[in-house]
């Protein structure tokens, strides 16, 4: 018997970090020992989303391979659409919340529930499969580590450049869609659909040079 979706994502092998990430307040030798370690991890991380994706009960995803193709990112976000799982968020989480917010964010009502950490590793995953399709697709897109400051967003993780002025942190990218799935707010098709937003970056010649130097 194939596993249930409720099974392959309980199961599903969770990114094991070798330190902490903070990237603001790793030195810049911490920085490149996790960008180099995330590198070497990019193929073990595929494989394994490969065989998650392949070991669903449904017909349709057994014989999905993991060739970096555009056209494979249909089925994945299709598939990813119904494998993300939700837990309760504790009132003590809610709490951290407000406290590191403004004060006129406490009127705003925080959602009750959060990412399973399967799922967060999950989304993690087809991040960085989708990042592979931009490299093996759109030529001049490569991984790098962003360096230029402290106040981006991304300091010192893994994006994607080649967008002109823009970088793309494909990582980002799936775990907004996992929330935005688990809202409904969006349709499985998204995953292709952001692919195709940020490939049109690629051939703007405005957005000439970078941002990580």
């Amino acid at each position: 018997r194939l596993p249930s979706i409720g099974e392959v994502i309980m199961k599903y092998s969770i990114i094991q970090l070798p330190f902490p990430l903070n990237f603001r307040e790793m030195t810049r030798r911490e920085a490149n020992a996790y960008y180099l370690w995330f590198v070497e991890q990019i193929p073990v991380r595929i494989s394994i989303l490969e065989q998650a994706v392949r070991s669903t009960d449904d017909s349709e995803f057994q014989s999905w391979a993991a060739d970096e193709t555009i056209e494979s990112l249909d089925a994945l976000g299709k598939w990813f659409a119904f494998h993300v799982n939700l837990r309760k968020r504790t009132e003590k989480e809610k709490e951290e919340i407000y406290s590191g917010a403004p004060l006129w964010f406490r009127r705003v009502q925080i959602e009750d529930w959060e990412l399973a950490n399967e799922t967060f590793s999950l989304a993690v995953d087809i991040g960085i499969y989708l990042g592979q399709v931009f490299v093996k697709n759109r030529p001049g897109i490569r991984w790098e580590m962003l360096k230029n400051s402290k106040n981006d967003a991304d300091y010192q993780q893994p994006v994607l450049v080649g967008f002109g002025n823009l970088v793309c942190n494909p990582l980002r990218l799936a775990v907004t869609l996992a929330y935005d799935f688990a809202r409904g707010s969006q349709p499985p098709g998204r995953l292709r659909e952001l692919f195709e937003l940020w490939s049109g970056y690629v051939k703007n010649p405005k957005n000439e040079g970078s941002l990580t130097h």
